[in-house]
């Protein structure tokens, strides 16, 4: 009996591995083809169907070369004779980058990697196909985000010089120095991130296709806000000339206060007298202003505190007063404040104050900046009057 058992063991257990192997070759999401000596196809999977467009019976027994384009088709018999002949491997055992051909005539990018089976009759050789179209397609992608980016910056710079050359012009700022020193923070970190995804995805083997992703869109992201650093100071440059009307203040700041959406914990407090006549200003620009002025005030109190807007009419025009009980700010950070490029907060280009101090100039507006560290600040924002300036 025991005899038996041990004569059939062998048999039961070449049928159990020749399911394990089919199930293998039917789940596979690579293809799988075997051909022997002379090319002629003997066994697919279903990813060879699905991948070629081809049923199995279509190509069981032809030559694997009709799922090449050419010159691939016309040299493949050649390079299996010539391996015959001499042993020398040119893709077995090592993998390479082909093309594929359709059913349909269209090509696809693929990754080949062969191994040789000998049996005691014959030799086999196993192809297992890998469609890397996406991979070829976010190469092509960063190449050519490589050969556009230099150009970008090389624009973009220009630009910058531009605008530069026309803030020395106006005399609007001094202190050149410290804007080149801005301008150079704000575009050399997206650079260094921009170089570091391109060399990951120049010389990473086989990124995984989320990976080439990821990086490709971290280029994009930083190329963008190299381009909005550009582009924030070429506004303030070339700031149009206002198209002012006359507005109601009382009217139009609680709009401002609450597009701002401040969080609870920021008490507001408003004073605007029934009476107050209107100023005259862009509707579009002075805004602009207020929102800078009540953000800032939001960004001195991170755990808090008292905003107080109020409008009141002095010396014929109306003065605008936004103060908070915030952090405050030295002398130093004062007299910077309206610098391009300067800030005190870890986020932001620092353009919002030079914004708001060239629109408050061509708005025939003047400001008064009044603060003290721990204690507060308080800007008196002087607005013309509409009755006088028709």
């Amino acid at each position: 009996m025991t005899n038996a058992l041990v004569r059939e063991n062998p048999s039961m257990h070449d049928v159990e591995q020749r399911a394990v192997l089919a199930a293998i070759l039917r789940t596979a999401v690579d293809a799988i083809i075997i051909i022997d000596q002379s090319g002629t196809i003997e066994s697919v999977n279903l990813a060879t169907e699905q991948m070629f467009g081809y049923r199995s019976d279509e190509m069981l027994g032809q030559n694997v070369k009709m799922l090449m384009p050419s010159p691939y088709h016309e040299q493949h018999d050649g390079y299996l004779h010539r391996y015959q002949q001499t042993g020398e491997r040119h893709i077995i055992g090592i993998g390479r980058e082909v093309i594929g051909q359709r059913k349909d005539g269209s090509q696809l990018p693929l990754h080949l990697a062969v191994s040789e089976v000998e049996t005691k009759e014959r030799k086999l050789f196993t192809g297992i196909l890998r469609d890397i179209s996406d991979l070829k397609a976010a190469e092509a992608e960063l190449k050519q985000l490589n050969a556009t980016l230099d150009q970008r910056v090389q624009e973009q710079a220009a630009e910058l010089q531009r605008a530069q050359s026309e803030l020395v012009e106006k005399e609007k700022f001094a202190t050149l120095g410290r804007i080149s020193g801005g301008i150079a923070h704000e575009i050399r970190n997206p650079l260094n991130a921009i170089k570091t995804s391109a060399y990951y995805l120049l010389n990473a083997k086989s990124p995984s296709p989320a990976k080439t992703e990821e990086h490709l869109h971290r280029i994009d992201r930083q190329v963008s806000v190299i381009d909005n650093a550009v582009t924030a100071l070429s506004d303030l440059a070339r700031l149009p000339d206002p198209q002012s009307t006359a507005l109601n203040v009382a009217e139009w700041l609680p709009r401002i206060l609450r597009d701002c959406k401040l969080p609870r914990n920021i008490h507001v407090t408003e004073d605007y007298p029934a009476d107050l006549p209107d100023v005259w200003a862009d509707e579009k620009q002075l805004p602009i202003v207020f929102k800078n002025l009540i953000r800032n005030a939001h960004d001195a109190m991170p755990e808090g505190g008292e905003l107080r807007l109020s409008a009141r009419l002095v010396d014929s025009r109306v003065l605008v007063t936004v103060e908070d009980n915030g952090i405050g700010m030295t002398p130093d950070v004062a007299r910077r404040i309206a610098e391009p490029f300067f800030s005190t907060k870890a986020r932001g280009m620092g353009l919002g104050m030079a914004i708001t101090t060239a629109i408050l100039d061509k708005n025939r507006c003047t400001m008064e900046l009044n603060s003290e560290p721990d204690r507060g600040t308080k800007f008196n924002i002087s607005i013309p009057l509409a009755e006088q300036s028709q």
